[in-house]
């Protein structure tokens, strides 16, 4: 028996051959944004951009819950933008919902263009 845990990923993002995929959303992703990000705006609208997406994708702050793995509280602080999440829960989204990136490149793009 090992004393290491293994995590398993089953999604196009896990094949060899998608990892020049996962790439090119990323490059993608910052094609949509400036050339300079403006790190302490991305933490201030950061809990906004992450409830607009949980609203999209889910129709209950409790699915949010079931999926992520978190109390019931702490999906209810993300729904009402009162908190922004983990890394750990951005990765599973990133990885497992594909309409997250989009949703995050189209939103820091809006934001930008306010901004300017």
């Amino acid at each position: 028996m090992s004393d290491h845990l293994k995590l398993v990923v089953s999604n196009p993002c896990s094949e060899p051959d998608s990892a020049a995929g996962l790439a090119s959303r990323s490059n993608d992703l910052s094609k949509g944004l400036a050339k300079e990000l403006d790190r302490y705006r991305m933490q201030v609208i950061a809990s906004e951009i992450w409830s607009d997406w949980l609203r999209l994708e889910f129709p209950r702050p409790e699915d949010v819950a079931v999926f992520f793995g978190v109390r019931s509280s702490s999906a209810w602080n993300w729904w009402n933008a009162s908190t922004r999440p983990t890394a750990d829960k951005v990765m599973i989204a990133v990885l497992e919902r594909p309409g997250f990136l989009k949703h995050l490149a189209a939103a820091v793009a809006v934001d930008q263009r306010r901004a300017a």
